[in-house]
């Protein structure tokens, strides 16, 4: 037994470098003498799911589930297949599922909140997204998310205090930086916003050089504008 599972640890460390192809017949070849071992009808799907045939790695794990109908990695896994395939209805129940046995995952949590987003539900998305940093409070995205969710419905000083939340706990995220620094600028808040949106270009300029520089004019013009009516 030491050594099947010695073989399957092998194959793991196999894909974890990508070679998925490779792996893929070494698994068939131990879920022969091993049927019923979820681990492997996972890393099996996975073989698929990762060379570009998701419906092939949805078949894998939903015969998996009618062995393992419990099995919170195969319940994610299949809820994760129907997600990337815009099938959020699948998606959202087996999430759900999954939720029943393992009640503190927050990666099931964020997930939900994407589908609500999704969906339009950004105040459900809210809520999940909440419960998600419940059990991981370290979440950056998911403050981001719940930032650009308040932004979204306009509520841009509850946006800013989740942006905050985010770049206190990682001062090196560069999104979280920009998201602050358009709520701060919707505030009024422009010295701040400018503070943001520099330090969001210095630390990613390629992903935010030409937006910082968009909305560095734009509070050029507000205070200048300001200071033009203080002058009148």
């Amino acid at each position: 037994m030491g050594e099947v599972t010695q073989d399957l640890g092998r194959i793991q460390k196999m894909m974890e470098s990508g070679n998925y192809e490779e792996a893929r017949p070494l698994i068939k070849e131990y879920l022969a003498g091993n049927p019923n071992d979820p681990l492997a009808i996972r890393l099996y799907g996975n073989t698929y799911a990762y060379t570009g045939f998701l419906g092939k790695a949805k078949k894998i794990w939903h015969d998996g589930l009618r062995k393992f109908p419990e099995n919170v990695d195969l319940l994610y896994n299949y809820a994760l297949a129907h997600y990337l395939q815009g099938n959020l209805f699948y998606a959202r129940r087996y999430w759900k599922k999954a939720l029943k046995f393992s009640p503190e995952d927050s990666e099931i949590y964020f997930n939900l909140g994407q589908i609500a987003r999704d969906e339009g539900r950004l105040k459900l998305a809210i809520r999940f997204w909440r419960k998600a940093l419940q059990f991981k409070p370290d979440n950056v995205e998911v403050m981001n998310n719940i930032g650009v969710a308040y932004a979204t419905l306009r509520s841009f000083g509850k946006a800013a205090i989740w942006y905050k939340k985010a770049v206190k706990t990682d001062d090196s995220y560069a999104l979280a930086h920009f998201n602050l620094a358009n709520a701060l600028f919707e505030t009024g808040e422009f010295d701040a916003s400018q503070k943001h949106a520099e330090t969001a270009a210095r630390l990613d300029p390629a992903a935010h050089m030409e937006t910082v520089t968009l909305l560095l004019r734009k509070i050029k013009d507000k205070l200048a504008g300001h200071t033009a009516s203080t002058v009148a």
